[in-house]
C-alpha cells in the first residue's frame, strides 16, 4: 500500500504526505485489533486535526458532549483551540474514559510525544506506509477540502494563524485537481 509522497514547496517548505480515506480505515482498524487507546487516539486526531502535542494534553474536562466540541487548552503558540468531534467518536470516548475511572485533570491519553510518534509508526508500518502523526494531520485537512470544507473554516479548526499557513496543507494529486475541474460549467 502507497502513500502519496511528500512536496517541496517553491519556498522549501517540506509538506508530508497525506493518506486517501481508506488507508487511514485500515490503520484504525489495525490499531483497534491491538489496543482501545491506540485506536481511540488515532481516530481523535484523524477526526479533529490535532497536533501530537494537543492530544496527549485532552483532558475530560476539556470534552463539551453537548456541544461535540473538544477544548484544547494548549495549542500551538499557545492559544486555545476548539475543535468538532463526531457523535461515534465521542460516545467511544466518553466509554473509554469512564471504563478508565479517571479524574476529570488527567490527560485522557497520558503517553509521551515519543510514543505517539512510535504507535503511528508502528500502525503505518503494519499498512506498508512511513508515516508520522502530522501525516494524519494533513489527510483530515485534505479530507475536509475535498468534501467541500471552505479554506477559512479549515483554518479555524486547525488552529491556524492565518490562512497561508493553511494553504501549505493543500497539495493535491492530478486526480483531485481533474475531479474539480470536471465539475466546472463552461
Amino acid at each position: 500500500m502507497r502513500f502519496n509522497k511528500t512536496y517541496l514547496l517553491s519556498n522549501a517548505t517540506k509538506i508530508p504526505g497525506y493518506l486517501e480515506k481508506e488507508q487511514v480505515v485500515e490503520i484504525l482498524r489495525a490499531a483497534k485489533l491491538c489496543s482501545q487507546r491506540d485506536f481511540l487516539l488515532l481516530r481523535f486526531m484523524w477526526r479533529t486535526g490535532v497536533r501530537v502535542s494537543e492530544v496527549i494534553n485532552v483532558t475530560p474536562n476539556d470534552i463539551e458532549y453537548k456541544n461535540s466540541v473538544v477544548n484544547i487548552r494548549k495549542a500551538k503558540g499557545g492559544r486555545q483551540l476548539r475543535v468538532l468531534l463526531d457523535q461515534d467518536t465521542l460516545k467511544m470516548l466518553s466509554d473509554y474514559i469512564l471504563a478508565l475511572n479517571t479524574l476529570e485533570d488527567p490527560p485522557v491519553f497520558p503517553i509521551s510525544r515519543a510514543q505517539v510518534f512510535n504507535l503511528v509508526k508502528r500502525y503505518g508500518d503494519k499498512g506498508d506506509l512511513k508515516i508520522h502523526p502530522h501525516t494524519l494531520r494533513h489527510s483530515f485537512a485534505i479530507h475536509l477540502v475535498r468534501s467541500g470544507m471552505e479554506l477559512r473554516r479549515l483554518q479555524l479548526l486547525s488552529g491556524h494563524s492565518s490562512l497561508s499557513i493553511t494553504q501549505v496543507y493543500l497539495q493535491f494529486k492530478d486526480d483531485d485537481l481533474r475531479e474539480a475541474y470536471e465539475r466546472v460549467s463552461f
